[in-house]
């Protein structure tokens, strides 16, 4: 018998982890709706493992999130947290990660969809608009069609735009397969501080032929002088990358605040990591022992 593909494999792993996902969801009382490949494969590439992802990225409500968490837990996945990062991983992720039992992949679990206070998400006001795609595996909740432009914007500005093109192939099907509203876009965009990734976005898909309107793309000196600094450092054509080595510092402190629309996003950010690093520090230092669920309930994640 011929080998079976490795990319089919993972997707029937994936397609019964999302079985056991949702009824953890049903019993916690949240959406569990699927991100990136979890999502794409089934909906966007027909279930037959041609996008493998390295997780299952899945977003739930916030208030649900320390149950879910616990849930996790006792199917055997284990929270993964450095000693020295707790601070950190609750206070600045956007994700908790799980690696899972023998045999499945590692659970992202979202409570956000991006790096504050560069760039937010609603992440409410996303889950109110999620969409039921129809896919091989049957129904599956994700983002609806406009907000998955946005996050996919999100998703490169978060990793400072070194990321290979996966995501942004997702979105592309994703543009030929359904239509898209840019009309409520771009306005949703500019709440989110993420206009400038989004016309980034935006410039790759047109370049490849992808119908995309730029009425409601920002207009004006400012947002010209963002645009011109950003294209010093990221290339859109042919695809969307960054054409400078990453430095963590040069990225946060000179490059990434000129693409968030946060005016304040560089001080606050430079207050905000000065804190968690402190907090890094004593929380290794004082409580090496800390039990990771009470540590998610006490954190109020929500606000971030």
């Amino acid at each position: 018998m011929a080998a079976v593909p490795a990319g089919l494999v993972q997707s029937l792993v994936v397609k019964a982890q999302r079985r056991m996902l949702d009824e953890i969801g049903r019993a916690v009382g949240t959406p569990v709706v699927y991100l990136k490949a979890a999502w794409a494969e089934p909906v966007l590439y027909g279930g037959r493992g041609e996008r493998m992802g390295g997780d299952i990225d899945v977003l739930v409500r916030g208030r649900a999130a320390a149950a879910f968490a616990t849930a996790l837990e006792q199917r055997g996945f284990t929270f993964h947290c450095p000693r020295w990062s707790r601070a950190t991983h609750f206070l600045r992720n956007h994700a908790w990660a799980y690696m899972g039992p023998r045999g499945q992949l590692p659970v992202d679990l979202h409570l956000g969809l991006t790096e504050p206070p560069f760039f937010r998400m609603d992440v409410e006001e996303c889950l109110d608009r999620v969409t039921a795609y129809d896919s091989v595996d049957g129904p599956i909740l994700s983002l609806c069609p406009e907000d998955q432009v946005i996050y996919a914007a999100a998703h490169y500005a978060n990793h400072n735009f070194d990321l290979d093109g996966r995501h942004l192939a997702d979105v592309e099907r994703l543009c030929r397969q359904r239509p898209i509203d840019w009309e409520a876009v771009w306005p949703r965009a500019r709440r989110f501080r993420l206009d400038l990734a989004v016309a980034l976005v935006a410039e790759t898909l047109a370049a490849r032929g992808v119908p995309v309107s730029l009425a409601g793309c920002p207009r004006g000196l400012g947002f010209s002088l963002r645009l011109a600094r950003t294209r010093r450092w990221v290339a859109t054509v042919p695809e969307l990358r960054r054409t400078v080595p990453p430095s963590r510092v040069a990225d946060k402190l000179l490059r990434i605040p000129f693409v968030s629309g946060r005016p304040a996003a560089l001080p606050l950010y430079v207050l905000r990591h000065g804190a968690i690093q402190i907090l890094d520090v004593a929380a290794g230092l004082l409580d090496p022992g800390v039990a990771h669920t009470d540590v998610r309930k006490k954190t109020d994640m929500g606000k971030r």
